[in-house]
């Protein structure tokens, strides 16, 4: 989730506080998944009856995962005492975080067009769209 939510912020273009030197390269999923927590809010939306909606239940989703690897995700990459069910558990809780990024309808990510005039990305049919200009 580390390298995966760092290829992804990229793309959403997340803002993070500079960290000196290379602790800036040691962020952790926490890191970057608070950041889409707190963000998102504002940030993502889902194409709705009329127009574009928060999307929630990816924000909830985030929390979801974002609890998990603070708590065990953590705890299991310093030992090795995480149980077979808690690593499953898991696993399927951040890729269903990571599964709300990319769009049911065309299956593509969120960031993959950029409208660097409206300040936000979007899948390529439009459904989901991530506003960096607002954060």
């Amino acid at each position: 989730m580390d390298v995966e939510l760092a290829i992804r912020a990229e793309g959403l273009k997340l803002k993070l506080p500079y960290l000196h030197r290379e602790r800036n390269d040691h962020r952790t999923a926490h890191d970057f998944m608070s950041q889409m927590i707190s963000d998102g809010q504002k940030c993502f939306k889902k194409a709705g009856p009329k127009e574009h909606e928060p999307y929630n239940e990816a924000i909830e989703a985030f929390r979801e995962a974002d609890k998990l690897l603070t708590s065990w995700g953590n705890k299991a990459s310093h030992s090795f005492d995480i149980m077979r069910n808690e690593a499953a558990k898991l696993v399927e809780t951040c890729e269903t975080a990571l599964g709300f990024l990319d769009c049911q309808e065309c299956k593509k990510s969120v960031s993959r067009l950029d409208d660097e005039n409206a300040e936000f990305t979007q899948c390529q049919c439009g459904d989901l769209r991530w506003r960096y200009g607002k954060a």
